[in-house]
């Protein structure tokens, strides 16, 4: 009862950092991790299923239902008169103390599978979520400088009107402003439509089904109003900082390895049940023989005779899915270092990258205010001024891309190593 109350509190402090969110209001990376497990269509699927073979298996366990038995016929008594008889048993069908055992066994290491493999898709359920929300939150910048370099264009294109209007510029170059402009609308328009695909998964991961329609012919003002935009606190874009050492010994226990070592010791527990478990049809009951004359005691026993090779082929069954995990486990485990040690070199390369772009920006931005300023003294022309403002935001949108690459890498290593990084557990 007080843990009924206890996970209703937990929703209702949910339900209202998600009403928050609707309200242009911040949630917390807390509220948004619960979100997303409560609302991940495969968490549910894989609670319910590795309920559901528990289940079986407890069901598998357990002894069969009792069953009675009554023969009825006619015997003769000592008198040589015939007498109506009764015999009534109750049968058991038990599972065999020896067989029980390795049942409960094998119970055991399921459901202890099943808890690190829950927690396992836990964790990749949130590491492909986090990514989901830094790559919503690059494209949002995108995007706010696709709409900046639309509207420088469209400011252009007005002034440029105004001088074909006037005679002071030919109509090639009108067309060459106009060609630009277009280009910049064409790209702020792919980029808006990337952005709406990320809103669309975010709203559908956290649940949010109270967000409006965007009306399409303001799509640039509600985009990113408070009804639609999502974001939370204390989760931006940051390097990673693990060293190799480190990752090799969180792999040491790795949830990946875990589950198949699990998965082995499960398959050979089963190798020893098919072994012990040649009686499994054995019957016993017990009941009373009626008759006019007599009444007595009766117990049957129905032992099953394990001539055939049944068993044998089962046992050997399970120990060649044994063999096979085993293996899996090892070719799991060199695969996931040779993994850590390639995506640790791919950022660092990619972070080499990405300080340099940022340097290459502040470059392109000081040649954008001289630009400016030789533009305004009339000693470089428009579209050379146009020029170095279209690089340096160029540049901001590579280096917004290669952020996306770099958190990309990053959900890789996470995924790898089982867990997020310098996140909470």
């Amino acid at each position: 009862m007080f843990a009924g109350g206890v996970n209703s509190i937990g929703r209702i402090a949910l339900g209202a950092a998600l009403c928050a969110l609707l309200h242009a209001q911040p949630i917390s990376k807390q509220a948004f991790f619960e979100a997303v497990e409560q609302n991940s269509i495969n968490l549910v699927q894989n609670k319910a299923q590795f309920q559901s073979l528990l289940e079986s298996q407890r069901a598998t366990n357990s002894w069969e239902s009792p069953y009675t038995e009554i023969d009825t016929g006619f015997v003769k008594n000592a008198l040589g008169k015939n007498e109506v008889s009764v015999t009534a048993l109750v049968m058991l069908r038990p599972k065999l103390p020896w067989v029980q055992t390795l049942l409960h066994k094998s119970l055991r290491t399921q459901i202890e599978q099943y808890d690190k493999a829950y927690k396992l898709y836990k964790e990749l359920a949130y590491i492909s979520a986090k990514r989901l929300y830094l790559s919503y939150t690059l494209t949002k910048e995108k995007y706010n400088v696709a709409m900046q370099r639309e509207s420088n264009f469209y400011h252009q294109l007005q002034i440029a009107k105004a001088k074909l209007d006037a005679g002071s510029m030919s109509k090639k170059d009108y067309i060459s402003f106009n060609n630009s402009y277009l280009d910049a609308k064409l790209l702020k328009m792919q980029t808006q439509t990337q952005l709406l695909e990320l809103q669309r998964v975010l709203h559908q991961l956290l649940g949010l089904v109270e967000a409006h329609t965007i009306n399409q012919d303001k799509v640039d003002d509600e985009i990113l109003d408070g009804l639609h935009d999502v974001v939370v606190d204390d989760l931006n874009f940051a390097y990673t900082h693990i060293e190799p050492e480190s990752a090799y010994k969180q792999l040491e226990t790795s949830p990946y390895l875990d589950i198949l070592a699990l998965q082995a010791r499960n398959y050979q527990t089963n190798a020893k049940l098919a072994n012990r478990d040649r009686f499994e049809a054995f019957e016993l009951g017990g009941g009373i023989a009626h008759s006019e004359s007599s009444d007595g005691a009766q117990l049957r026993f129905s032992i099953p005779l394990p001539v055939t090779p049944k068993n044998t082929h089962l046992k050997r069954k399970w120990l060649a899915l044994h063999s096979g995990s085993v293996r899996e486990g090892e070719i799991t485990k060199n695969n996931l270092l040779v993994s850590v040690d390639s995506y640790l070199d791919q950022l660092e390369s990619k972070k080499s990258f990405i300080e340099l772009q940022q340097e290459n920006i502040q470059n392109k931005k000081d040649l954008v205010e001289m630009g400016k300023i030789a533009y305004e003294s009339q000693k470089i022309s428009l579209f050379e001024y146009l020029a170095y403002q279209n690089s340096y935001m160029d540049s901001i949108i590579t280096l917004a891309d290669a952020k996306l690459e770099y958190i990309g890498i990053q959900s890789l290593l996470e995924e790898t190593l089982g867990k997020m990084i310098g996140e909470p557990q």
